[in-house]
């Protein structure tokens, strides 16, 4: 991807991850300024960004990116099955238990048989640890309900078939001998299956 000025650090870890199970018309479920949409669409993919913000719908207009909507990521405003692949980075930890389910059950309706889901978020306990306790970075007073592992795939599986689960430290070699459950992030790979 080259540079990826703009991105939160976390998701520089998974561009790969992200982009390479995706494919067709692809929603960008909480686009914000639109980075991922941009990204997205230069890799081929047909990308509609959805915000319920409308200043940060503009900002991913000014980014570039044309299909825009403004929408809860809890009621979206499409027909069922319309996506090949939705994304969801960096979104769920900013809602309730009950509408994180909420938003899982809107994104398999209208995820195609077989669409796939690629979802990012803090590892709960590791995050707090590095942020809360040790400080190395300040936390996020926005997070309304962090997810621990166990946490986010047990909600997951209730709507998709899992491929992929996987987490990044932010430092490459420990990548490669930590486990996802030492990881500070999370990336989980879903398939629409019924």
């Amino acid at each position: 991807m080259g540079v990826h000025d703009g991105f939160i650090p976390r998701q520089k870890w998974f561009v790969e991850a992200i982009t390479n199970p995706l494919n067709g018309l692809t929603l960008d479920c909480g686009c914000a300024s639109g980075l991922w949409s941009k990204e997205l669409a230069k890799r081929g993919l047909n990308v509609v960004g959805l915000d319920l913000s409308k200043r940060r719908l503009k900002l991913s207009q000014k980014a570039g990116n044309k299909d825009l909507v403004c929408g809860s990521a809890t009621n979206l405003p499409f027909k069922p099955s319309c996506f090949d692949s939705v994304v969801f980075l960096e979104i769920i930890e900013h809602m309730n238990q009950v509408n994180q389910n909420r938003a899982l059950a809107a994104i398999e309706n209208t995820l195609k048989t077989n669409g796939t889901i690629v979802i990012t978020t803090p590892n709960k306990h590791i995050y707090q640890l590095f942020s809360k306790h040790l400080h190395l970075f300040p936390y996020n007073q926005e997070h309304i309900y962090e997810l621990t592992l166990g946490e986010i795939k047990n909600m997951f599986s209730k709507h998709f078939k899992i491929l992929l689960v996987d987490g990044k430290t932010g430092i490459s070699f420990l990548d490669k001998i930590v486990p996802v459950y030492f990881c500070w992030d999370l990336l989980l790979v879903g398939k629409k299956v019924t």
